[in-house]
């Protein structure tokens, strides 16, 4: 499902969190990649409706972000950086309720899935509140990818998980995009950025610093790894 953002800046009192952002996204992997305050959180909270732009469009298929939130969150999976979740669900009820949400009308067995595939079976009547850190990152994921959204938007998956739960991710997320599906991908670890993502967007300062794939970044740059081109880009006497 293609994702259409034109001119879309946002600004808080004086401070312009990101200037004009104009691109199309379309089964692909993209990552957006920056400093922190660099603008992504903000850019992704517009994409999924949370926050409206402050100028600008952002289109999903033909349906427009800002006049039409309720139906375009349908086709989105979204993961904050920060996932709240309710402290006094367990994680079967909390996916249950977002599959209510989504209006998944056969939710049960996908429910089962993911709880079988992070290992939350056997807390599934225990309160999330109760639950680690890592573990609620688990449910929030499922929560994400319940449903099978067209687009997901993934705002620093992999934080907070353990090795073998990150490489599991990166394989979803590798899985999805080959299903055809559109996935936007935060994070400040550059491996995965540069595993994972056809093509990559490095924001400073909520300007553009550089787009395209990892490896012309890496050849532009003249940088043997990803973590020197992101450094390369974003350092502050560029």
């Amino acid at each position: 499902m293609r994702l259409s953002i034109s001119s879309v800046s946002k600004k808080y009192g004086d401070l312009i969190a990101l200037h004009p952002f104009t691109m199309e996204l379309e089964g692909k992997i993209y990552g957006l990649i920056g400093n922190n305050g660099a603008g992504k959180s903000t850019l992704m909270k517009m994409i999924v409706g949370l926050i409206p732009p402050g100028k600008g469009k952002i289109m999903l298929g033909d349906l427009n972000a800002k006049e039409t939130p309720e139906a375009v969150k349908k086709y989105i999976g979204y993961l904050p950086e920060s996932p709240l979740l309710y402290p006094r669900l367990t994680p079967e009820e909390f996916l249950t309720y977002v599959s209510d949400i989504k209006g998944m009308t056969e939710q049960k067995d996908e429910i089962e899935h993911w709880l079988d595939y992070f290992g939350l079976a056997s807390k599934r009547n225990a309160f999330l509140n109760d639950l680690s850190y890592g573990m609620k990152k688990k449910v929030a994921i499922s929560a994400a990818l319940i449903g099978k959204p067209a687009l997901l938007v993934l705002d620093e998956p992999f934080n907070g998980l353990d090795v073998a739960t990150m490489e599991a991710l990166s394989g979803i997320i590798t899985r999805r995009h080959a299903e055809g599906v559109t996935i936007i991908l935060s994070s400040h670890l550059m491996a995965y950025i540069e595993r994972l993502c056809h093509e990559t967007v490095i924001l400073k300062k909520g300007k553009v610093a550089a787009q395209g794939p990892p490896e012309e970044l890496k050849k532009e740059a003249e940088k043997s790894t990803f973590h020197d081109v992101f450094l390369h880009y974003t350092q502050d006497n560029r």
